[in-house]
């Protein structure tokens, strides 16, 4: 490839210098520019520009100093058809097509260098013998450079000097070292009055989130922002006391119940609290979650992992509302048993049978009547009332002889 480069560029440059040279007939400029400012350690790109009316090639040499600037790569910029390449220093710009030439300041190429020239050094980057080409005529550039004298790197200080605030008391004592306080505030404050002032004057400082909210913990920060762009943060935590008038909620429904990959059944309702969700024997665990309808409840889940095959499986939504009082939702979870298992019946309550055992009667052998009486007592009754006809036909028959 680099022989390539190198043929490509000596054509070119063969080219080039085989027309013409009325420098007056291909009116032509350059410029190389670069960062404003330039710190120890920068890295710093510089761009070549090329500006004339019609004009189809351009070529030169890259110089700097290299014990002051590590070179890292150039990259063209130039739109097709243009081409740059670099064959070492040397570098040649073409219209490939002849059909695109620069009508104004055109940027060709890049180049980026390290920084390694101490603060107070002067470093040069020039681009030398710039040649311009209108396809006929050549115009003779000359040498641009790009030139700045290289400061101190930037500042890494970032720490505060001092940290006061007006309204509260912080805690512990400031210490420059020290990123995280707290404090506390009675209702009537509502915001923290906090002053902070950076160690280095070249550094920025800013304070965030001063305003506290009532029956709550605010994280007040102030960001240092040293010169380099190193940022630190100073953390106050402040809790500022509840209104006394303030009267918490007692929301404690939720508003969904989500079961990740599994639908729940019912549909959820606020007023619905149990559900059910079918999963097959291989699922055996599943993640359920829960959202409140108040801000300002909470909601924990219980249950969900190391499900029983064939079972149901509960898992509880709980959601606890401002004021501590709870509502309770149940997920009845079915995993389905083991292929070729049948389930396990789910498990009621034991119903006790009560069995009354009577002692057996001492058998009697009397004959019974058809009706279950003794003989004795059926025929001690045809006696008596063989008798009681017998009185009475005699009564009847004495009265007629008479």
């Amino acid at each position: 490839m680099k022989k390539i480069i190198s043929m490509v560029t000596a054509v070119v440059l063969c080219m080039l210098l085989l027309l013409p040279m009325t420098v007056s007939a291909a009116s032509a400029s350059a410029t190389l520019t670069g960062p404003a400012a330039v710190r120890e350690g920068d890295t710093i790109t510089v761009t070549f520009y090329l500006n004339g009316s019609g004009l189809y090639g351009a070529s030169g040499t890259l110089s700097y100093d290299s014990s002051q600037l590590q070179f890292t790569g150039t990259k063209q910029v130039v739109g097709s058809p243009w081409m740059v390449e670099f064959n070492g220093n040397n570098f040649v710009a073409y219209d490939n097509n002849l059909s695109k030439p620069i009508k104004s300041s055109t940027a060709l190429f890049t180049a980026t260098f390290k920084v390694k020239a101490a603060s107070g050094t002067t470093i040069k980057i020039s681009c030398t013998s710039v040649t311009a080409s209108d396809g006929s005529t050549d115009s003779s550039v000359g040498v641009v450079t790009y030139s700045k004298t290289v400061a101190a790197a930037a500042s890494t200080n970032n720490d505060l000097s001092s940290l006061t605030v007006k309204n509260a008391t912080v805690s512990p004592a400031f210490h420059a070292g020290t990123t995280n306080y707290t404090a506390e505030v009675p209702f009537s404050v509502s915001k923290l009055d906090v002053s902070a002032v950076a160690a280095d004057a070249a550094a920025k400082v800013s304070v965030s989130n001063p305003t506290l909210t009532p029956g709550d913990t605010t994280a007040v920060t102030v960001t240092v922002t040293a010169e380099s762009g190193a940022q630190k943060v100073y953390t106050i935590q402040v809790t500022r006391e509840q209104d006394p008038n303030y009267q918490p909620s007692s929301n404690n429904a939720l508003s969904e119940i989500t079961v990740d990959g599994f639908l729940l059944s019912p549909g959820f309702s606020a007023d619905v609290t149990e559900y059910v969700v079918w999963l097959p024997y291989e699922t055996e665990s599943i993640t359920v979650g829960g959202k409140a309808e108040d801000g300002k409840a909470s909601v924990e889940v219980i249950g969900g992992e190391n499900l029983v095959a064939g079972q149901d499986n509960t898992v509880k939504v709980i959601c606890a509302a401002e004021d501590g009082t709870e509502k309770e939702y149940t997920v009845i979870v079915k995993r389905a048993a083991a292929h070729g298992e049948a389930e396990t019946e789910p498990t009621k309550p034991s119903e006790t049978i009560t069995t009354t055992t009577t002692a057996a009667a001492p058998t009697d052998t009397t004959p019974k009547a058809a009706e279950g009486l003794p003989l004795w007592a059926v025929i001690a009754a045809a006696v008596a009332g063989l008798g009681i006809g017998f009185a009475v036909g005699f009564i009847v028959k004495k009265s007629k002889k008479a």
